[in-house]
């Protein structure tokens, strides 16, 4: 049977590290095609307007992917009691919760709800040293270059659950699949699909931050002409919330939040 646990708020956990508006400044290191006309390129998805899909689906300032994982860290820590310990979950109970979350930074707005179901794993012993999340939801964004509207689901798995450990371990897939639309060049709408899949994110139990770890990121767009652009791209967070997403042409692109 499933426990219900009601979150003890609706708003997202202020982290002082993560205030600001997240900057995407574009860095190319390889050499890339002008626009031949501005018709051609009226119902296409460039290659920078993926990028920043990407970088928002991935931002905690417009409650992408960075954010999510953080609610997930959140329920295990505040979610169960007083305590504030994972240990306080039975091992092999699954737990569920359902709760909106919303933010908003000096041009970026965004809210969400989620719906989480749960399971602390123990391994061989009684102390919880990991955590499995499954997370289905809706999410919207309003930022200065582009806004969107989208589904989200994700499957988290989160180790180094034990109070000796000062960093978690996070590896998940996650998904979202929605409407955005541009608000610069040629102002774009398209819909699209972008899936994560993440390699040892380490996230620090001080202050919530992804100190290292890798995203490898996918993403599968329909212009309004109804042609499709797929592109793809690696992330590498390098701390002090800052990351480098390499795209697969080359070009590189500096994000910081």
């Amino acid at each position: 049977m499933k426990h219900l646990i009601l979150p003890k708020r609706s708003m997202k956990k202020i982290n002082p590290f993560v205030l600001g508006l997240a900057v995407f400044t574009l860095s190319l290191t390889s050499c890339s095609k002008d626009d031949d006309s501005n018709n051609d390129t009226e119902a296409t998805i460039s290659e920078e307007e993926a990028a920043e899909a990407i970088a928002m689906a991935v931002s905690p300032e417009s409650g992408g992917m960075v954010e999510q994982t953080n609610q997930a860290i959140y329920t295990l820590e505040d979610d169960n009691s007083s305590s504030n310990k994972a240990e306080d979950y039975e091992c092999g109970v699954e737990y569920g919760s359902s709760y909106t979350i919303s933010g908003q930074s000096a041009n970026v707005t965004y809210s969400a709800s989620l719906i989480w179901s749960w399971i602390v794993d123990c391994g061989t012993g009684i102390i919880p040293s990991a955590a499995n999340f499954d997370l289905t939801g809706t999410s919207t964004y309003d930022g200065p270059r582009i806004s969107s509207e989208a589904s989200t689901t994700a499957s988290i798995n989160i180790q180094n659950l034990e109070d000796a450990q000062s960093s978690y371990v996070v590896n998940e897939t996650f998904t979202m699949a929605g409407s955005q639309e541009s608000f610069v060049r040629n102002e774009n709408a398209f819909t699209s699909t972008i899936e994560f899949s993440t390699n040892d994110l380490t996230i620090l139990k001080a202050n919530y931050n992804v100190a290292s770890g890798t995203v490898y990121a996918s993403f599968v767009g329909k212009a309004s002409n109804g042609n499709t652009y797929d592109y793809s791209g690696t992330l590498v967070f390098t701390g002090n919330q800052t990351a480098t997403l390499t795209m697969g042409s080359g070009n590189t692109y500096e994000l910081a939040w």
